[in-house]
């Protein structure tokens, strides 16, 4: 099934003129075959901590034919202006997480 690619998650808060500052965590999956979607959804109920914002990896499987090739599915979520001001972002997938520090850019 689909698994976390560690190493491609990321976190930050953009801060940049002239929008409100924006939340945005990137990351990646590896799926068996083609044809998977899957996006970032914010997990119900988030955790105890509010500086942790939780995160699930929602996979959709593929219907009819797909290629047989193991693939990697890119993953964005924005969140502006953030709710709070998050230390770090950790998502789930299954029973797999990662978890990743909150930079900021200015």
């Amino acid at each position: 099934m689909a698994k976390l690619i560690k190493n491609a998650f990321k976190a930050w808060i953009d801060t940049m003129p002239p929008g409100p500052a924006k939340l945005i965590v990137i990351g990646q999956i590896e799926v068996p075959t083609g044809g998977f979607k899957a996006k970032l959804v914010r997990a119900v109920p988030q955790g105890i901590n509010p500086a942790i914002l939780l995160l699930d990896v929602e996979v959709t499987k593929p219907t009819g034919i797909v290629t047989q090739a193991i693939s990697r599915i890119d993953l964005r979520f924005e969140e502006s202006p953030p709710l709070v001001r998050y230390t770090s972002v950790t998502t789930r997938l299954e029973s797999d997480t990662v978890t990743c520090d909150v930079t900021e850019t200015s």
